[in-house]
C-alpha cells in the first residue's frame, strides 16, 4: 500500500512539473511593455503586449495594459486636439471590450474591472453625462467591484497606482453625476460630493505627488464648498490646485492637468462639471429635455 501511495504522489508531482514547464512565461514581455509605457512609448508597449497576447492569451494584464495604452494616448491630448466624438466613442468601446475580455480571463483581477469602468465612464463624458445615465448603475457596480478586489499594482515611479486610480475614477463619478434623488430612483445611482472628496483624499494619500490626484481632490473640494456655500473647502481645494504647479510631470496627461488646474483656479464655477475631455452640463432643465426625447 505504501508503495502505491508513493507512486501516485510521484505521478502527481511529475504532472505538476510538466504543466508548469509547459506553461508559457510572458514576464519579460510584460516588463518590456511596462518599461516602454514608463518611457511614454505607447507603440513599443503595444508591440510587446501583442507578442504577449499571442504567447499568453490567458494572462489578464495583457488586456488591461492594452486598454491603458489606448486611454493614455487620448488623455495626453488637449481638448482641441482630441479625436472627434464618434472616433472617441469607438476608442472607449474598445477599452470596454478589452476590460470585458480581461474579466473573462480573470474575474478576480481588479484592474480588469477598473479599465472596463474607465471605458464606460469616458464614453459617457464624451456623449455627455446626462445623455449616458442609462450606464450609471453598471458603471457604479463595476467601480465598486474593482475597489473590492484591491489590486496591488503600482508603477515604479508612482504614475500609476491601482487603488489610487480606482479611488480617483470613482471620486470623479460622484462629482460629475448630479446628486438628484430622481437619478437614484430611475438609474440606480447618483452623485455624492461627500464620497467624492473621501475617495479623492484616499487617492492623494497613496500618491501625494500625483498631479492628477491632487487636481481631482482640489476640484472636488471646490465643487463641494460651492454647493454648500462654505468657503473652507473651496480654500482647501484651491491649495491642492495650486500644489499641482509644483509637482513633477511623469506622463503626458500631467501637462494637460497642469493647464486645467490653472484654468480652474481662475474659473471656480467650472469645478462641478469639470472633466478632462469636456465640460459637463448638469442642469435640471437639460435633464428634463433629454428625458422627453
Amino acid at each position: 500500500m505504501g508503495g502505491f501511495i508513493k507512486a501516485v504522489a510521484a505521478c502527481i508531482m511529475l504532472a505538476s512539473f510538466s504543466a508548469s514547464a509547459s506553461a508559457p512565461d510572458c514576464s519579460d514581455l510584460i516588463q518590456s511593455s511596462e518599461q516602454a509605457w514608463l518611457e511614454l512609448n505607447y507603440d513599443a508597449s503595444d508591440q510587446a503586449l501583442a507578442q504577449a497576447q499571442r504567447k499568453c492569451p490567458d494572462l489578464s494584464e495583457v488586456y488591461w495594459r492594452q486598454a491603458r495604452n489606448i486611454f493614455d494616448r487620448v488623455e495626453s491630448l488637449p481638448r482641441e486636439k482630441r479625436p472627434g466624438k464618434q472616433q472617441s466613442i469607438e476608442l472607449f468601446n474598445r477599452i470596454i471590450a478589452l476590460g470585458e475580455k480581461c474579466i473573462q480571463v480573470n474575474p478576480n483581477d481588479g484592474l480588469c474591472h477598473h479599465w472596463k469602468a474607465v471605458g464606460i465612464g469616458r464614453r459617457g463624458s464624451t456623449k455627455g453625462v446626462l445623455n449616458s445615465l442609462g450606464d450609471l448603475r453598471e458603471l457604479e457596480a463595476t467601480m465598486q467591484k474593482a475597489e473590492s478586489l484591491k489590486p496591488t499594482y503600482r508603477s515604479v515611479n508612482g504614475s500609476a497606482n491601482a487603488m489610487g486610480d480606482i479611488y480617483d475614477a470613482h471620486g470623479m463619478l460622484y462629482r460629475v453625476v448630479p446628486d438628484w434623488y430622481i437619478l437614484k430612483v430611475l438609474f440606480g445611482a447618483r452623485g455624492d460630493m461627500v464620497k467624492s472628496v473621501e475617495l479623492q483624499r484616499k487617492a492623494v494619500a497613496l500618491e501625494p505627488a500625483s498631479i492628477g490626484y491632487n487636481k481631482e481632490l482640489g476640484v472636488s473640494l471646490v465643487c463641494y464648498g460651492r454647493k454648500k456655500n462654505d468657503p473652507a473647502p473651496v480654500a482647501e481645494g484651491r491649495k491642492y490646485l495650486e500644489k499641482v504647479e509644483t509637482l513633477p510631470v511623469l506622463k503626458h496627461s500631467d501637462k494637460v492637468d497642469k493647464d486645467h488646474a490653472r484654468i480652474l483656479l481662475k474659473n471656480e464655477d467650472m469645478a462641478c462639471g469639470y472633466s478632462r475631455d469636456a465640460q459637463q452640463v448638469q442642469s435640471q432643465e437639460e435633464f428634463e429635455k433629454i428625458q422627453k426625447k
